[in-house]
């Protein structure tokens, strides 16, 4: 790094330097020596995606807070953290009080506070140098930009209402570029990537169903009404009033016809947020040309449950994760009992599909850690308090947990101190040291998935659903949680990518389709010549292929899974499962239903199909399986399945079982790794073969496996990962 910029940046950390406003030039001191063309790409590397930074490749593992201090970044620093991500704004959060305490940046048409940014980045380099960063602009509307502009609504609350309005975009484009310009200028000699931030939460959410703001309410706002026209490509289109667009003509389901209205509108609210996204990534990589990374947060089609899946935006992301202009989708760790001590952890995006990509996914683990603060500057609770872990002991486990769950997946992550307190302590900076040191040790292990089983999850689907109803719970929320816990991996995609060129298809012996009650001819002509075939097991969930152009239809069920189903009276879904056949493994009879009330439901109604579980109030078949030409069909008329069934189903479909207990095991070529929940220790089988050690990773120790299997020392509630000496299996 040149000397006279870091004397420049240096002077500010000891308040040297007063308030630089710019419109277009820098200060002499800056713009004397232009940024020296730092590069920064996604690269695979032992099977693994992580960045390279001119030329050395980097495991992504970072750290990010809102409320940086010297001691924290120190800590961070001092584990051996090199990439370190800086959110730049003044705006106030949902809890109304600022993301950033060093002031707005961003102040006016293409001008920016460079006191502002300077001091913030002058913290970092002073306290962590070295390091590279990951800079976070949020493109939100200013107050200086509503009120020279009364017609725009405020985007934070309401993005719907702005992300299609051609101005708005044309002269925060302009700016976004001015800025990205200047920064490049003064520090892209240490910058390796930037993140567009924009909605509630900085997460791309438009909160525009009245959720808590009066200025949030649906209505004909002039600016939605336009962009709508022109995604209709229909100048007199209306929007359609809330009655109609809460209706569903057909129980829980929009019928295609009935309801066109309601689904044409459902569409544009999610897709304008994805072109928005599209228009202002294409005019970041104007000024960035691909040199540096670009990322944002966005798709969280298993996490967001009920009302918001619908209303919220996230289901335009399809287009967004495809473009060659984004680099990196980033997700917090998954909300409400995942994060406890006695969950599961898990992704809110299907995860695997972005691998398919090519796209780097940085897993974001802010959990509410037990020294977490419970309140913000203002007296505000700070949301996650349900869910803050108990003590030292608890904390240092689950972050264990969520670094195996990454680790497995091959997934990036960072540390998010939040707003201050998550981890602002040694003793939490020890447990993230711990991390970085495991990590080291598996830096040049190569690694790949092994997993048998596939699960899909569709997203024009959902835009069919009741927001009201359970649904989006029952059949995308809960089930990866109860998947962590069969005792075998799995790999998460979107539908849309079940014929992607790089689909590992023959490495899967079960697949899982949650949600695809919508089935575009390609894909069902792509299953049936592809899917239904090499005695694959595919397991049918609620209502595939119900919606059909012209209506909806059972027989469009019956013609997916080859199983004669029919609809059902009443709205009880309980299902009971005995333990017999091929649930003779379990201690118990088994029982599941939906969350709430759904209509419609369905039943079996096929003398062939094999039954395997049944409605509690009549008896009539509810899981049934059926063995045909070349490949066997599973159908479960009713959602959340219970990790035992899955498991069992898997076993049955030939799927590898590695541990039969509940704890959740995060399992690749080369690791497994297990948060002992139970009561007893873990008995781990392999595949057969020859003998083997096992490296423990926190807490140090060996394991040896003979004949496949070996039983791992018990440590109640304590996270162990396990490094295998030898690959399961070769390299695909």
């Amino acid at each position: 790094m040149d000397t006279t910029r870091r004397t420049f940046i240096l002077s500010l950390a000891a308040g040297g330097v007063g308030a630089l406003a710019l419109r277009n030039g820098l200060p002499a001191a800056a713009a004397a020596n232009p940024q020296r063309g730092l590069r920064a790409k996604v690269v695979r590397a032992g099977g693994v995606l992580k960045i390279e930074i001119n030329g050395e490749v980097f495991d992504p593992l970072a750290y990010r807070s809102y409320r940086p201090t010297p001691e924290l970044i120190r800590g961070f620093a001092g584990t051996g953290l090199k990439l370190a991500n800086i959110t730049h704004t003044g705006m106030l959060c949902t809890l109304d009080v600022p993301y950033s305490l060093f002031g707005e940046v961003w102040t006016g048409p293409e001008q920016f506070d460079w006191k502002a940014f300077d001091a913030q980045m002058a913290l970092f380099e002073t306290n962590a140098p070295g390091a590279y960063y990951n800079i976070a602009l949020q493109l939100d509307t200013r107050d200086w930009y509503l009120a020279a502009h009364p017609e725009c609504s405020n985007s934070y609350w309401n993005l719907v209402e702005t992300a299609g309005h051609e101005p708005w975009r044309v002269d925060t484009a302009a700016s976004l570029q001015a800025f990205l310009r200047q920064i490049e200028a003064r520090y892209g000699d240490r910058v390796f990537a930037y993140s567009l931030l924009c909605g509630s939460s900085t997460e791309w959410y438009t909160n525009s169903q009245g959720r808590g703001r009066p200025e949030a309410q649906i209505r004909e706002h002039p600016i939605k009404m336009a962009a709508f026209r022109k995604f209709t490509g229909d100048p007199s289109a209306t929007m359609p009033p809330l009655d109609v667009l809460q209706r569903t003509s057909h129980g829980i389901f929009r019928d295609p016809v009935a309801d066109a209205q309601a689904l044409r509108y459902w569409r544009f609210h999610h897709e304008i947020i994805g072109d928005a996204i599209l228009y202002f990534a294409g005019k970041a990589q104007e000024v960035l040309q691909h040199r540096k990374l670009l990322g944002l947060f966005y798709g969280y089609l298993t996490q967001l449950n009920s009302e918001r899946l619908l209303q919220e935006g996230h289901l335009g992301y399809e287009r967004v994760w495809r473009s060659p202009d984004i680099d990196m989708i980033y997700a917090p760790a998954k909300y409400g009992s995942p994060r406890s001590f006695e969950g599961a952890s898990g992704y809110l995006i299907t995860v695997d599909s972005l691998d398919l990509h090519g796209k780097l996914v940085f897993h974001e683990v802010d959990h509410t850690t037990h020294i977490a603060r419970g309140t913000v500057e203002n007296g505000r609770k700070i949301p996650g308090g349900d869910t803050k872990l108990p003590d030292t002991f608890a904390s240092r486990q689950v972050l264990r947990r969520e670094f195996a769950l990454t680790r497995a997946k091959g997934t990036a992550l960072w540390w998010f101190d939040f707003l201050g307190g998550n981890y602002a302590s040694a003793e939490m900076m020890a447990m993230v040291a711990e991390l970085v040191r495991a990590q080291n040790r598996l830096r040049d292990v190569p690694m790949w998935s092994v997993a048998e089983i596939a699960v899909f999850g569709d997203v024009p689907s959902m835009f069919h659903i009741n927001a009201r109803s359970s649904i989006a719970d029952d059949l995308l929320v809960r089930p990866p949680d109860e998947l962590a816990r069969i005792g075998a991996p799995y790999d998460i995609y979107t539908f849309s990518d079940l014929d992607h060129e790089r689909q590992p298809l023959k490495q899967y012996k079960l697949c899982i389709f949650l949600n695809p009650f919508l089935i575009p001819k390609e894909k069902r002509d792509f299953i049936r010549t592809r899917l239904q075939a090499d005695g694959r097991t595919l397991l049918w969930v609620y209502a595939p292929n119900y919606i059909q152009n012209n209506g909806l239809s059972t027989d469009g069920i019956s013609d997916m899974t080859g199983i004669a189903v029919a609809g059902r009276e009443g709205d009880d879904s309980r299902v009971h499962v005995a333990a017999q056949g091929i649930f003779a493994r379990l201690a118990v009879e088994t029982r599941y239903a939906f969350g709430g009330k759904i209509s419609p439901l369905f039943e079996v109604q096929d003398k062939i199909a094999q039954v395997w579980g049944v409605y509690q109030s009549n008896g009539a078949p509810a899981l049934v399986s059926k063995k045909l030409a070349q490949h066997t069909a599973v159908y479960s008329a009713v959602g959340n399945l219970p990790a035992a069934v899955f498991r069992e189903i898997a076993r049955a479909a030939g799927v590898h079982i590695y541990y039969e207990g509940r704890d959740p095991t995060y399992i690749n070529s080369r690791l497994i790794g297990i948060h002992m929940q139970g009561e007893a220790a873990p008995e781990i089988v392999f595949s057969p073969g020859k003998p083997f050690r096992l490296e423990e990773l926190f807490d140090g120790g060996t394991v040896q496996v003979n004949n496949g299997a070996c039983r791992l020392p018990y440590q109640p509630g304590a996270t162990k990962l396990y490094l295998r000496d030898k690959p399961e299996a070769e390299t695909p």
